[in-house]
């Protein structure tokens, strides 16, 4: 999962940022409303999160909820700030915010939060998902094969979910590197094969595979 962080880069937003790296997501934190615009332009994005307690000033991130709503339905948007700010999360919610999230940051609150906001928007995504016996619990983010534990780090469970999400059809390289890695760090053209390589191993199980498509990408399937 990738996350869009509007804010400063100050303690308490890099509180934010740790808290949601905590939840297997690459997060982009970028400091100002145009910055923002062009990573929206450039990458694709699962959630938004606007904070209002950064110097940006409300009306610049107020008018860019504004048009992410009315142009990108597929984008969940959380406005974040501490109880000072929140008459401006208020009008942040009128402006199409889905939720809200108030200052101190609690963890588990926040992985509740985002993982039901994911499992309701339009492109609505499975709270649950699943390939034969290999199933990845968006909420807990356990996953189980066979009903059995698999240890995963939190990098191989972002590209499962990839390859869960597009289960059935091939997921080109370049595109499983977006949805994992954040905008600051050095990707290497092996990386992602070595991931894959874990998964394999991990996962090994003779209902399910994942394929390599040579010169184009992985697809994870039932056997």
């Amino acid at each position: 999962m990738r996350i869009l962080q509007i804010g400063d880069s100050n303690i308490a937003s890099t509180r934010l940022t740790v808290a949601m790296k905590q939840l297997d997501c690459a997060v982009d934190v970028i400091p100002t409303v145009e910055g923002a615009k062009e990573a929206l332009r450039v990458a694709r994005y699962d959630l938004l999160i606007a904070d209002f307690d950064a110097a940006i000033g409300a009306a610049g991130l107020l008018t860019l909820i504004k048009a992410i709503r009315a142009t990108r339905p597929d984008v969940a948007i959380v406005a974040c700030g501490s109880r000072n700010a929140l008459d401006l999360i208020v009008s942040a919610l009128g402006a199409g915010a889905d939720d809200f999230v108030l200052r101190p940051i609690d963890g588990d609150e926040l992985r509740i939060r985002i993982s039901a906001l994911l499992a309701r928007r339009p492109a609505r995504e499975a709270v649950v998902l699943e390939c034969g016996p290999l199933q990845l619990d968006m909420v807990s983010r356990q996953v189980l094969l066979a009903g059995n534990v698999v240890d995963l780090t939190p990098r191989e469970r972002s590209v499962l979910q990839v390859l869960l999400r597009h289960r059935g059809h091939v997921v080109a390289k370049e595109d499983i590197a977006a949805r994992v890695f954040s905008m600051d760090e050095e990707v290497g053209s092996t990386a992602i094969e070595t991931y894959v390589h874990r998964l394999r191993k991990k996962t090994e199980h003779p209902r399910i595979t994942i394929r390599t498509m040579r010169g184009v990408g992985y697809m994870l399937d039932e056997v």
